[in-house]
């Protein structure tokens, strides 16, 4: 599995079109989500405060990310297109 970062350059370019870049804005706003609600959690419990829970943890909300924008289940890609062939329409 490769993991993209968000300062990739190469993963950058390889966005074409409306679709590819709704996808990834809504994988990394899932992602940051995810990743605010963990903080919601008490400190303590079951959750270890060590480095290698906090990225065990992070990985586990990327791919909980990924997975959910594959899915498509919050239906924020169509937004987003409809957002940015408005921009793009409108720009010209």
């Amino acid at each position: 599995m490769k993991i993209d970062t968000y300062w990739d350059i190469n993963a950058l370019e390889q966005i074409k079109t409306s679709k590819v870049a709704a996808q990834a804005f809504e994988e990394e706003f899932v992602h940051m989500l995810l990743k605010e609600a963990r903080k919601t959690l008490p400190k303590g419990g079951m959750i270890d405060e060590s480095f290698s829970s906090k990225i065990y943890f992070d990985m586990f909300d990327m791919q909980m990310a990924h997975a959910i924008s594959q899915s498509d289940q919050l239906r924020l890609q169509e937004y987003i297109v409809q957002a940015l062939e408005h921009y793009k329409k409108n720009s010209q």
